[in-house]
């Protein structure tokens, strides 16, 4: 990984858009997560959770796409995803509590 700091731009397709809200930022920095996050701003609280879960397996599918575009003779996307579904469970279960200093932001 680089050592400088890199933000990425934010993606075209929201340049049209009635309303975009960016819902999570995650930088590592000194081997550590670093999170921002805007949490609890929906209308239904009890639905969150579900909505950070399709969120996470969005995220794994755009991961999935670009990393075989990067690597086309690389592995299937099933294989890509599975790795990244046991990368995902294997951190649930046996990482940090809670590894680096996630921050709510708001508006």
């Amino acid at each position: 990984m680089s050592t400088e700091k890199r933000p990425l731009k934010e993606p075209p397709s929201i340049d049209d858009a009635a309303q975009a809200q960016e819902l999570i930022r995650f930088w590592i920095a000194d081997n550590m997560d670093h999170v921002s996050l805007r949490v609890g701003e929906v209308t239904e609280p009890e639905k969150e959770p579900t909505m950070w879960g399709f969120i996470l397996a969005d995220i794994a599918k755009h991961v999935t796409d670009a990393f075989k575009e990067l690597h086309p003779d690389g592995p299937e996307k099933q294989q890509i995803i599975e790795e990244i579904v046991t990368g995902f469970l294997n951190r649930i279960q046996y990482g940090p509590k809670s590894p680096g200093q996630p921050t709510k932001m708001g508006d």
